[in-house]
């Protein structure tokens, strides 16, 4: 655009994909030249309203006719309306152009957006406009458009007429390199460039809305709120992200390179729901670039901001509380070799340089990492698993830990971790087993049972399935001593009373093929004689219907 004046071509088109800028460019590089006229197609009907506009453009005012009626009707965007006068107003309107044309020269009529004139346009009437008013020497015509997005019929029409009727088709494949930086400014895009790269963005109406959407952001933002922890940095980086996943790729999540089948169905399974999607941009959009990982929790916040328009302040600053007391762990690779002799020789100087409030999950990371390293090296590792694991257990409550919470800590890298996590999950297994046993025990007591008691059956015999042998019998063996963990269907009863005494029943003949001994025939000697011990004869008949249905 900066040489059009001296290229020797007068039809011109520039030919790009949406949102690379090619109006914006254009606009901005003949904004200054008074010779350059500008008509948007976008919407227009016919030939006549690009007349009209062009009459309006080109017509000093002093010389414009019909002024009556542009008084009446007052200002009108022809570039998104169109306006149609009469034909005999239309004959003098076109030679008012012509004549102007003819005494003008240097002169540059830009006409953008040809993908966006309704369909019944014909374009063939654009190139005999263009053919005409470029008769003149002097006058320049540049056509601009995203011919990727023509009709089918406009495609063919455009491909019948456009050799005969430019000199010169340029393919814009993409934006000047300068252009993003100018969009965002030098600090928004110094924060979000390896994003923008990492994504090859080709849409600068991306970076426009990202743009807007940041300043939105920062300007509800207290000034008070930024610091070392919380940077203006890292939330640009979240609201590019977001626009980034909304615009770009439509809000939909998809691997972002290519993988086979098993991984992708691997992933669509961990995607699949809207839930999803901050833990997304989080994961692969922002590829946990951030200050620290806590700044995760501003993702859905600011996402739920840019797709609603609602900004909660006092859900923004509960996560302002959690993001700056939260404390970056000191990573074993960073440190010297003197830090982590000094780590992995005291187990208590270890200890006092984590987080007091550090979840279990981050506690076994940590050490991993840390005993990951010292065994590769000749540092040396000096902790006990069962140091560790007592530590653990004191800290933290096992009891609402069921041992499939540490299936997915399995297969660490450091041997002693993973000794570490075996122990931990026959401690969570025993605690588990006790609490299971002892609410099975308290059940065998009551009168009066619910339907979540009766579910507890299920969860029972579920956990006992996985049970080692030794195991299980040492839960048979609290079985027998409590009466088979069989409340006795005394009296009146629920039906969950009736449903939880056919479920142990059920029980008893399921195991009896794994264990030792003969369950069934223990189980109905003891019943037999708590039948003869009571004189309830529809006691008596209950017991004796579930003895011949089980046992």
């Amino acid at each position: 655009m900066n040489k059009l004046d001296d290229l020797p071509y007068q039809k011109i088109m520039f030919d790009g994909k949406w949102g690379i800028g090619k109006t914006k460019y254009i606009l901005e590089s003949t904004n200054a030249k008074e010779n350059v006229y500008y008509i948007s197609l976008f919407g227009k009907r016919d030939i006549n309203t690009i007349y009209q506009e062009l009459y309006y453009l080109l017509i000093p005012e002093d010389k414009v006719k019909f002024k009556k009626i542009l008084n009446k009707i007052g200002e009108i965007n022809y570039s998104q309306f169109g306006f149609n006068v009469s034909i005999p107003l239309m004959a003098d309107m076109f030679k008012s152009i012509q004549a102007e044309l003819e005494s003008t020269s240097n002169i540059t009529i830009i006409i953008d957006d040809l993908e966006r004139k309704q369909d019944d346009f014909n374009i063939k009437e654009v190139f005999g406009l263009v053919d005409t008013i470029t008769k003149k020497e002097g006058i320049k015509v540049v056509l601009v458009a995203a011919s990727d997005n023509f009709s089918n019929e406009t495609k063919k029409q455009f491909e019948e007429y456009a050799e005969k009727s430019l000199d010169r088709i340029y393919k814009i494949s993409t934006y000047s390199k300068d252009a993003p930086r100018k969009i965002m400014g030098d600090d928004i895009w110094s924060a979000i460039k390896d994003i923008y790269q990492d994504n090859k963005l080709k849409n600068l109406r991306t970076l426009e809305k990202a743009n807007l959407f940041i300043k939105e952001v920062i300007d509800e933002i207290p000034a008070n709120v930024f610091n070392d922890k919380i940077s203006k940095e890292d939330i640009y980086k979240i609201c590019f992200s977001i626009v980034l996943f909304e615009v770009d790729y439509k809000g939909k999540m998809e691997p972002l390179t290519d993988i086979d089948e098993k991984s992708k169905k691997t992933f669509f399974e961990a995607y699949d729901s809207e839930e999803k999607i901050p833990n997304y941009i989080w994961h692969y959009i922002l590829n946990r670039t951030l200050n620290n990982s806590m700044m995760y929790n501003f993702v859905p916040v600011i996402l739920d901001w840019f797709s609603t328009g609602e900004f909660s302040i006092n859900r923004f600053n509960d996560e302002v509380k959690l993001v700056n007391s939260y404390v970056e762990l000191r990573y074993p690779l960073f440190m010297s070799e003197k830090e982590l002799a000094k780590e992995s020789s005291d187990f208590f100087t270890f200890i006092c340089n984590l987080d007091q409030d550090i979840s279990l999950k981050n506690f076994l990371q940590r050490l991993d990492e840390l005993a990951t390293i010292t065994e590769k090296t000749e540092i040396g590792f000096n902790y006990k698993v069962d140091e560790v694991v007592d530590w653990m257990t004191n800290k933290y409550d096992f009891d609402n830990y069921d041992n499939t919470y540490f299936e997915h800590f399995i297969r660490r890298e450091s041997k002693f971790i993973n000794e570490v996590i075996s122990k931990l999950q026959d401690k969570a297994k025993s605690n588990y087993i006790n609490s299971l046993v002892l609410i099975m025990v308290n059940n065998a007591n009551k009168l009066h049972l619910t339907h979540e008691e009766t579910n507890v059956t299920a969860e029972f015999i579920s956990f006992f399935n996985r049970l080692s042998d030794e195991e299980k019998d040492s839960v048979v063996e609290e079985m027998q001593k409590n009466k088979w963990f069989l409340p006795l269907p005394f009296g009146e009863i629920t039906d969950y009373h009736w449903t939880y005494c056919h479920n142990i029943f059920q029980f008893i003949v399921e195991i009896d093929k794994g264990v030792k001994t003969s369950l069934v025939l223990d189980a109905r000697e003891y019943f037999e004689q708590e039948i003869d011990k009571y004189s309830d004869e529809i006691f008596k008949y209950r017991l004796r219907h579930l003895i011949k249905q089980y046992l």
